[in-house]
């Protein structure tokens, strides 16, 4: 169960973003269950974050954030989950 939350961002957007695109950003539920349907998942999140959430990563969405994204190439960190490649490589990333 690590794996699959610790492999997993769960990112909070506005509201109305969140209902627009039918809670698709509530993604974490999807990787450990591919079984809990859509209307499910915003459930599944609230005890996932209460029963797991020291091995959660979550953040809010903002324009530094997209910047980020889309500015930084990341890597899978055994140890520290996502990490940027210039901090993989400047610190020899276990990835």
């Amino acid at each position: 169960c690590q794996a699959q939350l610790g492999g997993t961002v769960h990112c909070d957007y506005p509201r109305w973003v969140e209902v627009l695109c039918h809670d698709i950003s509530v993604h974490v539920p999807h990787h450990l269950s591919t079984r809990i349907p859509s209307y499910n998942l915003r459930r599944a999140w609230g005890v996932l974050k209460e029963k797991w959430g020291k091995h959660i990563h979550q953040c809010y969405f903002s324009v530094d954030l997209l910047r980020d994204v889309i500015t930084r190439c990341h890597l899978y960190d055994t140890k520290r989950n996502y990490i940027s490649f210039d901090e993989g490589l400047n610190q020899g990333g276990s990835a």
